[in-house]
């Protein structure tokens, strides 16, 4: 596989929680360019956004290790799937609802990942950069 150079070195700077943070904050960002393309009637855009921000969401579900994460990983595989059926619903319908519902169940879960990471690594700024 071919990755974007500046992609790898991301890959391989950021800790496994700056990437988790990462992946939240660019469906967040797919969301509201998804929405904003919805609102412009610029069906490309938002088909393309809702696509990625899908494919993002897959990644971290089959990311899920249900073995240690137990309880908390069977509600985060229920909440991605949520996530992505109202991503679908969103792309087809072309329903910014569903985008709000994403944001909805995305942003606590982003916000709780966030302040976690900061504990763990002791760190603000770099993780205020994600």
């Amino acid at each position: 596989m071919n990755m974007n150079p500046y992609l790898q070195t991301e890959a391989e700077t950021l800790t496994p929680g700056q990437l988790l943070l990462k992946a939240y904050k660019d469906v967040l960002d797919l969301v509201e360019e998804a929405k904003s393309a919805i609102e412009n009637n610029d069906v490309i855009t938002k088909a393309k956004a809702i696509s990625k921000a899908s494919r993002i969401i897959n990644v971290l579900k089959a990311a899920l290790d249900f073995e240690q994460g137990g309880e908390i990983a069977k509600n985060l595989d229920y909440l991605y799937a949520v996530v992505l059926d109202q991503l679908a619903l969103a792309n087809a319908n072309n329903n910014v609802e569903n985008l709000e519902n994403v944001k909805e169940i995305l942003t606590p879960l982003y916000e709780a990942w966030k302040e976690a990471v900061r504990k763990e690594e002791g760190i603000d700024s770099e993780v205020d950069k994600v």
